[in-house]
């Protein structure tokens, strides 16, 4: 990591670390899910369950959340294993968090960054919410960087978001 005004460092992506960060955003509508199924299905069961399809609703509902939850993770993984486990280059200035990996760039304004959050082995950016059917944030794996790189990479990433948020509301 350098410190030029900016922190430039490369790490590689982890296919678990994605898997684990796509349930976590799955997890908000998998609930809904779930309590919706146990609702109409509670709402079957009291109406007399005509037809006995409570019971099918229920186990139907909670199927299809569970393999939400577990096999959608997987299943974009591996869709996107040509992008996963690659380095990706990083760069924190003044404009925002730039990517590079493969053949493809992208950078992150500030006033876009909702959150910054540290979850196990990476650093995770929100962007907005749901967006086009697609969960809106970066992961920047923090399995490659020591401890005090980790530290600064996310004072640095808390302090810069909020000082041009702030900035920006005034």
């Amino acid at each position: 990591m350098e410190d030029t005004g900016q922190l430039t460092f490369q790490t590689r992506t982890n296919p678990k670390l994605v898997k684990a960060s796509l349930r976590r955003g799955l997890l908000p509508i998998v609930t809904v899910i779930v309590a919706a199924v146990l609702v109409a299905s509670a709402l079957l069961y009291r109406a007399g369950d005509p037809g006995g399809r409570s019971l099918s609703l229920l186990g139907g509902g909670v199927f299809a959340a569970l393999y939400l939850l577990i096999a959608g993770p997987q299943l974009a993984v591996a869709r996107a294993a040509h992008k996963i486990g690659g380095p990706v280059a990083f760069r924190i200035d003044a404009v925002g968090v730039h990517t590079a990996h493969a053949f493809s760039t992208s950078t992150l304004p500030w006033s876009a960054i909702g959150a910054v959050r540290r979850v196990r082995g990476q650093i995770l950016l929100s962007h907005g919410g749901l967006s086009g059917g697609r969960l809106r944030r970066l992961s920047i794996p923090t399995t490659d960087l020591t401890a005090a790189e980790q530290t600064r990479l996310l004072a640095v990433l808390r302090s810069r978001g909020a000082a041009l948020m702030d900035a920006a509301a005034a």
